[in-house]
């Protein structure tokens, strides 16, 4: 009898123990964890206003495409369309990018 209670006290030691470890390590993997990001977040903080740049000069080169879009349609320039509407896709394209890159940032770091 003596010898079960003695093996019941170690296996609940051993597991006490065990579990002391592993909650020291999830702990210590947290910090490390909310350093870490609090150093990406400072990276693509500064990462904002040239992403906000880039927006704008793509808005802009967006709004001239359209404009020379428009004004082709108007001539029937079957090639400048085509060439333009490419241009206008891309365009979107790279503003779409822009866009979800900084409500990444906005979303991650606040």
């Amino acid at each position: 009898m003596n010898v079960k209670r003695r093996m019941k006290t170690a296996l609940v030691t051993v597991a006490v123990g065990v579990a002391v470890v592993i909650g020291a390590q999830g702990v210590a993997g947290a910090s490390t964890a909310t350093a870490a990001q609090a150093k990406g977040c400072t990276v693509a903080e500064r990462r904002v206003p040239v992403l906000e740049g880039r927006q704008s000069k793509l808005q802009a080169q967006l709004t001239a495409a359209q404009d020379a879009l428009a004004r082709a349609q108007a001539k029937d320039k079957t090639a400048i369309v085509n060439r333009l509407q490419a241009r206008v896709r891309n365009l979107q394209l790279g503003l779409d990018r822009v866009g979800t890159a900084l409500d990444k940032i906005h979303s991650t770091c606040g």
